[in-house]
């Protein structure tokens, strides 16, 4: 028996789509707005994206994963941009644009998206064998469990013993783990250097190191894993590679 611990966002499950579509949401409602008024796209749409992104990276440093972040960075934005082309908030695109911002994160789109390829095998596939297996989620306590339930991750982790939803800092939890099954071998399996994979090998992980199609940086992006980590191209290596991952570690 092996112990794994699973990361949530960009492992698991996809969720920067949802903030995509929230984005282009936005353009269409901006332009049904202020259809002959609207400036010209090449020139509102990037200034947007540069706006959304400072404010991202602003209210990061404050508010974290809180779910009120991004809607309240898109609202920023609007009003940034209204700034920059000499134009009157409409407290109508206020409104809406806050509530575009709320919809990135749905539990219906959740219920209707599966996992990331390969992940439910992989899961499935430690299950089976007996291994235990925790996810470690940062995030807001509210939608990470609205992506517990939307996505039916019960199957794998079936309560919040398994299921563990904290602020920021990984290391504290992945050392308790750790210390609970100081026997087995462990394996943390996350796509972020600095949130997953240094936090793991600090607490005795074997990290593995799956690197997502879209990074989330707000600047303080880790660029190299730390010693001994794995790096795979698809969570499904897991089961190719199984038998050289569960040597003893710690």
């Amino acid at each position: 028996m092996n112990l794994w611990v699973f990361d949530l966002d960009g492992t698991l499950i996809t969720s920067g789509i949802d903030y995509a579509r929230a984005v282009f949401h936005w353009e269409l409602m901006f332009i049904n707005r202020m259809e002959h008024r609207a400036p010209h796209y090449d020139k509102f749409v990037p200034d947007f994206l540069g706006l959304l992104r400072e404010s991202e990276k602003e209210l990061f440093k404050t508010m974290r994963a809180h779910r009120k972040r991004f809607p309240t960075s898109m609202v920023e934005a609007y009003r940034g941009l209204c700034r920059n082309f000499g134009m009157s908030v409409d407290p109508e695109i206020e409104r809406e644009t806050w509530e575009i911002g709320v919809s990135a994160l749905s539990e219906e789109t959740y219920r209707n998206r599966g996992m990331l390829p390969g992940a439910e095998e992989a899961l499935a596939f430690l299950q089976e064998r007996g291994d235990l297996i925790y996810c470690v989620t940062a995030g807001d306590p509210v939608v990470q469990w609205m992506k517990w339930r939307g996505y039916n991750l019960r199957r794998f982790f079936p309560s919040q013993r398994e299921y563990r939803v904290i602020w920021w800092d990984k290391l504290r939890t992945l050392k308790k783990l750790r210390k609970l099954h100081r026997d087995k071998a462990a394996i943390m399996v996350g796509d972020s250097i600095g949130s997953d994979l240094i936090p793991a090998a600090k607490a005795g992980y074997l990290p593995i190191y799956i690197p997502h199609p879209s990074v989330w940086d707000h600047g303080e992006l880790e660029k190299e894993p730390p010693p001994g980590s794995r790096r795979f191209l698809q969570i499904t290596q897991i089961v190719s590679e199984y038998q050289s991952l569960i040597r003893p570690t710690g």
